[in-house]
């Protein structure tokens, strides 16, 4: 017996869109995601002591997994490091939506970072079609090392 072909519609990425309940017995068909996508990674290395951010396209994408792992400092007098993500605003300036922890010692630290609601403890933030990661230091150290990845879905 012949298979009826299944038709998957898609956005104008060709991402697959998922149907989604609109709370009143009707749905609409959204968005999806193919999978994680990687946008950045930092494999575990010397890096400068700043980073003003690295953009990437959040277009396809409704949230960002931030992970980073901070190895030791070189030089420096008490050194730490901030990590951040920024999106970019309809204005042309970067927005902050999320900042680490000034980290001093070896460690990781991660976020999720999206449109999820305020209690859930994720940071709240909508994606704007760019974004970037970045990071600033203090205590004048020589170098950073650390690894790090930034995944959108």
């Amino acid at each position: 017996m012949p298979t009826n072909p299944v038709f998957t519609p898609v956005d104008t990425n060709g991402l697959p869109l998922k149907a989604t309940s609109n709370g009143d017995g009707t749905s609409s068909l959204v968005a999806g995601s193919a999978g994680p996508a990687t946008f950045l990674t930092y494999l575990s290395a010397a890096q400068a002591v700043s980073n003003t951010g690295t953009s990437f396209s959040t277009t396809a994408v409704a949230g960002l997994a931030v992970d980073v792992t901070l190895s030791s400092f070189t030089g420096g007098a008490a050194p730490a490091v901030t990590f951040f993500v920024e999106r970019l605003g309809a204005d042309g300036v970067w927005y902050r939506i999320w900042t680490s922890a000034a980290l001093t010692t070896a460690g990781a630290t991660s976020v999720q970072i999206g449109p999820f609601p305020a209690a859930t403890g994720i940071v709240t933030a909508v994606l704007t079609g760019t974004a970037r990661f970045g990071w600033s230091s203090t205590g004048a150290p020589t170098a950073i090392t650390f690894s790090a990845s930034v995944i959108g879905r």
